[in-house]
């Protein structure tokens, strides 16, 4: 086949309709239900990430928005449906919720637009992480049960569905990349790379199995329905995005998958630090994430205040020791307040003692000495608690694994135990753990995080004696750990991409039949009435240099995001010659308030100038759904500009009322719509 359909006189078949969409998210919108959290609700918590909270109240004021869409001139209304709600118990449907979404599927129809709906946009019951997740062999079961009662409730009314938003993100649940600091998406875990990868492959044959299954069963209820997925696609350089997906394509059995797959989570160089490991009542905070890796919490102390007796406290001038997270605690409760650092808590205590300061904060070890100090005394009531977790260097997982293994009293997989890294200590012939053993020597704290030191030797050699403790101080934590093969991380990235299935279009490479069965079995090949996609970022081939931006703009880092509307064009005609005669919808694209020099409303001109070029060719470009219609709740991050892709915008911090307020990028939209809907309506019939 030449890529096109063509008439019984051989001329070419006219292009479908386009559509013009908007999206929106049940997560992301939705009012948090205590009666019925989601698993990501629960791991944001876990992450200490923000909440979505009342979000976009979207669940009481969905007509709202309906009717905002249809004022753009939308004929295509996306929304997703929350699992938890349907099924807050196993097994058990709440007929309440699914008649909440029957409605909002008969309010789209009213507003003469047609819904679009997501079955799995990110989030699923908290019953079912508890029975595995996503990578339980069950899980295609239980899908295709939810999947049953939603499509038979209102499936006869939906002509679009998605079983699976960006499925390729997925993974990052399971494989964290080398410089990424936190987990993109949940459940995140801390076995070793071996497992790790395991899961990975077990949860990208999971998803196969699945969407082909609720395919079947949408299609039982009504045979006219088109059911797709839409992967997250990024707009590389045609020649390397062929080069990664052609070598996706030549692993042909786990073992190949797990070698190729490891460089993206394990750094190519190995880091070298003066120490192995930090356990230095050592707290995770968000800067230090950024430079380090953390175990789980082995203990936990009170933050205090220190003040002179019988004198009235100010809070004019508080001091902390550099290093400590102690300055962050003066900023949040004690705005006012100037902080002073001191090298040591001793200097800290002398200039209180002295008034050259008016009070002094540190965690409770550290205290302990106030005994030399007559005129002080800590305050009772705790400032915070903080976590003590051991530091690791970045992109060593295994040396994590065996850290929280060995936190958990358990046996570390054998595979982590064979990595590079324990090899190396290995060879070395003893651990280096860096310690703070002068500040409170003679402290329970100290004793446990020695013998902490002693029980890794034990887990690592089989003798506890080969460690050796390196003294540090606060101040040395994560220097220590940060490695001066740091400089080369952005080739590393770029490298680490390359030539693993984990980021490749493999989604779209298992529907075409050109991956292996362990990930894709047969019958799940071309099970796709669309083609799906979203797009939002590239970089052409003359900005190599941009591809780890690139990288990190998949992983959410939007504010340097690079923005290459071409890329799309390239993309559509990519998909074009895999799956030729087939419908291809555009499911998401969206910006920020401003990326690359491109504001919102310049960067939906420009993209959708790319496809309306794709339509000229004869690629059949079904739909365009601009991400998103509201403000929203973007996965845990802080609500800025940076994380703002609404056409109208909502002050989600600081107006109760959740006001939508049209921005220039709506009545951008809106113009483009009516334009190309003029054209299309000039054309002769």
């Amino acid at each position: 086949m030449n890529g096109r359909q063509t008439t019984k006189d051989g001329g070419r078949a006219a292009l479908p309709e386009l559509l013009f969409g908007v999206a929106t998210s049940d997560h992301q919108a939705e009012s948090f239900d205590p009666a019925c959290p989601d698993f990501r609700d629960i791991w944001e918590k876990q992450q200490k990430q923000t909440a979505r909270g009342r979000a976009t109240d979207f669940w009481n004021r969905y007509a709202e928005d309906i009717e905002l869409a249809r004022g753009l001139g939308c004929k295509l209304f996306r929304f997703s449906i929350a699992w938890s709600r349907v099924e807050p118990n196993q097994g058990e449907f709440d007929a309440a919720a699914l008649a909440h979404y029957q409605e909002i599927v008969a309010a789209i129809l009213r507003a003469e637009m047609l819904p679009l709906v997501t079955l799995h946009h990110f989030t699923w019951p908290a019953h079912v992480e508890e029975r595995g997740g996503l990578i339980a062999q069950e899980f295609p079961h239980w899908f295709g049960a939810y999947t049953q009662e939603v499509a038979a409730h209102f499936g006869k009314e939906v002509p679009y569905w998605i079983t699976f938003n960006e499925p390729n993100l997925l993974v990052y649940g399971h494989v964290r990349p080398w410089w990424q600091t936190n987990w993109l998406v949940p459940p995140g875990n801390n076995h070793g790379l071996s497992d790790q990868l395991d899961n990975a492959s077990q949860l990208i044959r999971n998803l196969f199995i699945s969407h082909s299954h609720a395919r079947k069963i949408i299609h039982a209820i009504n045979p006219l329905a088109k059911v797709g997925v839409n992967p997250f696609v990024l707009g590389l350089p045609a020649e390397l995005q062929s080069f990664i997906d052609w070598l996706a394509t030549r692993t042909t059995d786990r073992k190949s998958f797990h070698r190729r797959a490891r460089k993206v989570s394990e750094q190519p160089l190995l880091a070298q630090t003066p120490v192995d490991l930090v356990i230095s009542r050592f707290t995770p905070t968000s800067q230090r994430r950024k430079r380090v890796a953390f175990s789980k919490s082995y203990a936990s102390a009170p933050q205090r205040l220190v003040v002179r007796k019988g004198e009235p406290f100010s809070e004019r001038k508080l001091g902390y020791v550099e290093g400590s997270n102690a300055k962050l605690t003066i900023e949040k409760k004690y705005p006012a307040a100037t902080s002073q650092g001191f090298a040591t808590h001793r200097e800290g205590l002398i200039a209180l003692a002295n008034k050259e300061i008016d009070g002094f904060v540190a965690d409770q070890p550290f205290l302990d000495s106030i005994s030399a100090f007559p005129n002080l005394e800590v305050r009772e009531e705790p400032l915070y608690v903080s976590e003590y977790a051991v530091g690791v260097p970045q992109a060593q997982p295994d040396l994590l694994h065996v850290v929280n293994a060995t936190l958990s009293g358990s046996t570390p997989s054998p595979y982590a135990m064979r990595s590079l890294t324990l090899q190396a200590i290995r060879r070395r012939g003893y651990l280096r753990v860096g310690c703070d053993t002068r500040s409170c020597p003679d402290s329970q704290i100290t004793r446990q995080e020695i013998q902490l030191a002693r029980d890794l030797a034990q887990q690592i050699f089989g003798d506890p004696e080969r460690v050796r403790i390196e003294s540090v101080a606060i101040q040395q934590r994560v220097p220590l750990l940060v490695s001066w093969t740091r400089i080369f991380d952005p080739i590393f990235k770029i490298m680490s991409i390359i030539g693993t299935v984990l980021t490749s279009n493999w989604w779209h490479l298992g529907m075409a039949g050109k991956l292996p069965e362990f990930l894709c079995p047969k019958e799940c090949i071309g099970e796709q009435d669309f083609v799906g996609l979203d797009y939002y970022w590239g970089v052409n081939r003359s900005e190599p240099h941009r591809l780890s931006q690139l990288v990190d703009a998949s992983l959410s880092a939007f504010a340097h995001a690079p923005v290459d509307p071409p890329g799309l064009l390239t993309v559509l005609k990519r998909f074009d010659r895999w799956f030729p005669g087939q419908d291809i919808m555009i499911i998401e694209n969206g910006c920020i308030a401003k990326a690359d020099g491109f504001t919102r409303e310049d960067y939906l001109r420009a993209h959708i100038h790319q496809v309306m070029r794709a339509r000229s060719l004869g690629i059949r470009v079904k739909a365009y759904v601009c991400w998103s219609i509201t403000s929203n709740r973007e996965w845990g991050l802080k609500f800025s500009p940076d994380s703002d892709f609404g056409l109208h915008h909502i002050d989600l911090d600081s107006d109760p009322a959740l006001t939508r307020h049209s921005t220039p990028s709506a009545t951008a939209y809106k113009s483009i719509i009516q334009a190309i809907s003029k054209k299309r309506q000039a054309l002769p019939k």
